[in-house]
This record gives structure tokens, C-alpha cells and sequence, in this order.
């Protein structure tokens, strides 16, 4: 089993993500292409309701995703800013993932906090949705462990990465994705839905 990102070997990695990618049914392969339109008119709406752009929207998507699910993390981000643009405060509304979320959630739409590369997920998401940005990807617990295991039912991996092997993963997954006819994010997307409806038993 890998224990460190520096074990693993790039082109073990793209034979995963082929394995995975071709597991995909026709309805997970629409899934896929189809989340990421989802989450870019949900920013725009967010966006012009408002009057945020579409990035600051994606980040505060983002900041409230942990363990939440996408339709309650909608009205979780939609929540927020009206609460925000009311002139209310942070006790004023509840949310379904940690607090510290719904905390860093809230600076990034007062402006506290920018969305940087130092969080490489969450600056991710944010460009992926609010910009069409090809040139970065999300990279969650479902892609560590679709990058490190083509297993059919969960098991044991690394769920997070350092910056530096965010960097290398996130570039050789560009290229895989460019190679294989995909946008990134979309790519990202179908690997994603079939991780996690095998794990989770939602499909046979």
C-alpha cells in the first residue's frame, strides 16, 4: 500500500483514472459532463442576484462543500450571501457542514479572505466554475483514492495531499484529460461520480 505521495508513479495513476473512466455508464458519463454546467450557472445566478463574480461565488461554494450534499450546499451558499447582503451576521443562519467552513465561507464573501493557491482546492473550484478555467483541478478524497485504487469498495488510501504533490497531480491530470478528449474539470467529474457510486453502493 501507497503510504506517501512520492511512491506513487505517474503512469500507474493514469491507468487508474483510464480504469475508472471506463467503468462509467452512459447516465454517469452525463452526470459527469453535466455537474460542472450545474455548478457554473448556480455561480452565475449567485452572481448577479448578489452582485458578487462568479469566482467569489465558487469560493464560498466551495468553502461550504465539506460533507455536505450539493443540492443542501446550493441553499447553504445562497443562504449566506442573502444573509450577508441583509446586513446580518454569522449567528443569523445555519448551515450543514463544520462551522469553520461556514466561517471561512463568510470571509471570502466579506472579502477577509482571498481565494489563493494556498488552498489548492478551494482555489481550484473556484476558477473551475467561476472562470471555465482548464488549467486547474479539484482534487478531493474521491480523486486520492481514485488515483491510488481501482478497488470496487472502500478502502484504506490517502485522502489529502501536500501543495507540492497537489501541484504534480494536478498538471499530470491536465494532460491525461487533454489526452483522453476531455475538459478537466469534466473528466474530474465523471471520476468522481464513478469513485463515489461504487463506494457508496449506488450503483451495481
Amino acid at each position: 500500500m501507497i503510504t506517501s505521495w512520492s511512491q506513487l508513479k505517474l503512469n500507474d495513476a493514469t491507468k487508474r483514472i483510464e480504469t475508472h473512466v471506463g467503468r462509467a455508464t452512459p447516465q454517469e458519463l452525463r452526470e459527469g459532463m453535466l455537474w460542472y454546467s450545474d455548478a457554473m450557472s448556480f455561480a452565475q445566478t449567485l452572481s448577479h442576484a448578489f452582485d458578487i463574480t462568479r469566482v467569489m461565488a465558487a469560493g464560498i461554494i466551495s468553502a461550504l462543500s465539506p460533507n455536505n450534499k450539493w443540492e443542501r450546499n446550493k441553499v447553504d451558499a445562497w443562504n449566506l450571501c442573502e444573509a450577508y447582503a441583509k446586513g446580518l451576521s454569522l449567528d443569523d443562519f445555519k448551515v450543514s457542514t463544520y462551522n469553520s467552513n461556514k466561517v471561512r465561507a463568510w470571509n471570502i464573501r466579506s472579502g477577509e479572505t482571498e481565494i489563493t493557491k494556498e488552498s489548492r482546492k478551494t482555489y481550484a473550484f473556484a476558477l473551475n466554475v467561476g472562470d471555465r478555467d482548464e488549467s486547474v483541478v479539484t482534487l478531493d478524497k474521491w480523486m486520492a483514492r481514485a488515483f491510488l485504487t481501482t478497488s470496487l469498495k472502500p478502502k484504506k488510501t490517502l485522502e489529502s495531499f501536500t501543495p507540492k504533490q497537489y501541484d504534480r497531480l494536478e498538471s499530470h491530470f491536465v494532460n491525461v484529460a487533454k489526452r483522453l478528449g476531455y475538459k478537466p474539470y469534466e473528466l474530474q467529474a465523471i471520476v468522481w461520480v464513478v469513485m463515489r457510486n461504487r463506494w457508496l453502493k449506488l450503483t451495481d
